[in-house]
């Protein structure tokens, strides 16, 4: 006769143990201390796939402008500039005058509707300016051109301009030549051109590049809001403007132009038919902010101050080169390094590898 099973005994109510204060704020402390450690690579990685997603739109970008040239044997210009007698300089933007380099290579981007609208507009000069008067066209958001780690401010705080996170380079200043010394560098021994590849009132070609097109910086970042306070021929020296009336920003769809020729007076126009004295951009009755052409100078090293290119990516802009490639160089990268690369014809080496 078999044995009866033996069941075990339940335990009861009374001897059940729960958690005590103290493990359960260990328990938390723990939890707190692994988020704590979690946070920064979650951000990390974050940031990674912006970073990422800028270098492609910089990629695109490059390649808009490869096709440019290929259909026009030319780089664009900075943008077309519009004398006081009316006419276009360069002279081949007859009919496109205020227009950017931006909006030049839009069909190249898949843009052509936009670019249909803006050619539309700047055909029918004069324009009314100022800070809110002007075409809605150029209110026209671009997703492609803006950089995922950039602020992204809302249009009224960008005088109802489209803006964008992706300037040209005009080289060393805004004039059509400029030469740097070991003045401004101890490297700079021979003297040499500076100028860049939108030079304003220049159309490049690919012979002009003569330090190579891979060594050759064409575009750069730009943040919606600018540098301050560092200094001229230094890198990285600078802090962010306030996401203010502070800010400084580059106009994505128009080019009113800064200097144009070193340096004139009374010149060329202002998009709403008036005359603009030297040293002038995109009028703005009310002040600041300030509404910048999408181009930038290498004075300033990246991250230094608004005249040059700047970005949110940690410690590095992404830059597009002539040949097209994209390069992410870093923001302490030495400022003669600097100015050479974004020259079409200093004949100075420029070790970006």
């Amino acid at each position: 006769m078999c044995a009866p099973r033996s069941f075990p005994r339940p335990e009861s109510s009374a001897s059940r143990r729960g958690f005590t204060l103290v493990e359960l704020l260990v328990v938390i402390a723990i939890i707190g201390v692994l988020v704590g450690l979690l946070l920064p690579a979650v951000q990390s990685a974050r940031e990674s796939a912006r970073r990422s997603a800028c270098g492609n739109n910089s990629k695109q970008i490059g390649l808009a402008l490869l096709n440019y040239v290929d259909s026009k044997q030319k780089f664009p210009p900075a943008g077309y500039l519009e004398t006081v007698a009316g006419a276009s300089v360069p002279a081949s933007g007859a009919k496109l005058k205020h227009m950017s380099w931006l909006t030049l290579i839009l069909p190249f981007m898949e843009q052509q509707d936009i670019y249909n609208q803006v050619t539309a507009v700047c055909t029918a000069l004069p324009l009314s300016s100022g800070t809110t008067a002007h075409s809605s066209v150029f209110s026209t958001k671009i997703n492609s051109v803006l950089c995922p780690s950039d602020l992204r401010p809302s249009l009224a705080s960008t005088l109802n301009y489209s803006y964008t996170n992706y300037a040209a380079s005009e080289g060393y200043h805004w004039w059509t030549t400029a030469g740097l010394s070991t003045a401004q560098d101890p490297s700079f021994t021979r003297g040499g051109d500076f100028s860049g590849i939108f030079t304003q009132t220049k159309e490049r070609t690919f012979s002009d590049i003569r330090d190579g097109t891979a060594k050759t910086i064409a575009v750069a970042e730009v943040t919606s809001v600018g540098q301050k306070n560092g200094a001229t021929h230094t890198c990285g020296t600078g802090v962010y403007r306030a996401d203010s009336a502070e800010r400084v920003f580059r106009v994505a769809l128009t080019f009113n132009g800064v200097n144009g020729e070193c340096c004139e007076t009374s010149r060329y126009k202002y998009i709403d038919g008036t005359t603009r004295a030297a040293a002038a951009w995109l009028p703005n009755t009310g002040g600041n902010p300030f509404a910048f052409s999408p181009t930038y100078v290498s004075a300033w090293g990246p991250n230094t101050n608004w005249p040059s290119a700047d970005s949110y990516h940690f410690n590095v802009v992404n830059c597009v080169m002539a040949d097209g490639s994209v390069q992410a160089l870093t923001m302490n990268i030495p400022y003669g390094i600097w100015a050479s690369l974004n020259a079409i014809s200093d004949a100075y080496p420029a070790p970006i590898e």
